[in-house]
């Protein structure tokens, strides 16, 4: 199937797939979802609104078969800074999208939210229920020798480096009763959470599609590798 057509031709998008994942005890960039890895399912979003988009940080290659584009950290180490920084040199747009590798429920509504404030600041930065969420935010190349300035300092807290710079932080609600936009793979219970979410998808808007099958069949195995009751 063929990607829509971007519409945000000033912005680039950059997926940040750097991290050894290892609090969760595996690399979190391939964990499957639905019936690609998740950075797949990140990558092709942002491809929906971004004519470039790029994955930034340790390249894998069991990644090689997708045909991504993939830029290793110019300045390893350096945490989530280090991403911004690399997408940011790299770019050859005004402006970058960054978003984690493990984040699940992003939306094309919420990057373009986040997106009409480009022209306002040097950075668009939204506001969850837990704070500041730079790993789903935009950055201006003017945030481009700040930054910098940061990583020779060691000064790696993104919020930290951009001290100085203009920063508009719009608020975003999350409802009981929709998934986290903000929400990210961290730990083992994250993880199941992610599984939950999937399931729950399934039982709301599939599964009566398929009753009359599903009757039959006691049992579904989904890509998670999970066995779900029927």
């Amino acid at each position: 199937m063929s990607q829509p057509a971007a519409t945000l031709t000033e912005v680039t998008g950059a997926v940040l797939t750097g991290g050894m994942s290892k609090r969760l005890g595996r690399d979190k960039v391939l964990l499957p979802y639905g019936d690609k890895p998740l950075v797949a399912h990140v990558h092709d979003l942002l491809k929906e609104l971004f004519p470039r988009v790029i994955l930034v940080g340790h390249i894998r290659a069991e990644l090689d078969a997708f045909g991504f584009e993939c830029v290793e950290d110019i300045v390893p180490e350096k945490g989530v800074l280090g991403g911004i920084h690399t997408a940011l040199s790299v770019s050859d747009t005004p402006f970058v999208f960054v978003a984690g590798a493990d984040m699940p429920f992003l939306s094309r509504s919420l990057i373009s939210e986040i997106a009409d404030h480009r022209s306002k600041a040097d950075a668009v930065i939204p506001r969850g229920p837990r704070g500041m969420e730079p790993l789903c935010a935009l950055y201006s190349s003017s945030c481009l020798t700040t930054i910098e300035q940061s990583l020779e300092r060691s000064t790696l807290k993104v919020m930290a480096a951009l001290e100085g710079l203009t920063i508009v932080s719009p608020e975003i609600e999350t409802g009981q009763d929709k998934a986290d936009p903000f929400a990210n793979i961290n730990y083992q219970e994250d993880l199941k959470k992610l599984k939950n979410s999937f399931y729950s998808w399934f039982l709301v808007l599939v599964r009566p599609l398929f009753q009359p099958a599903l009757s039959r069949h006691q049992t579904l195995e989904l890509d998670t590798g999970d066995v779900i009751p029927g």
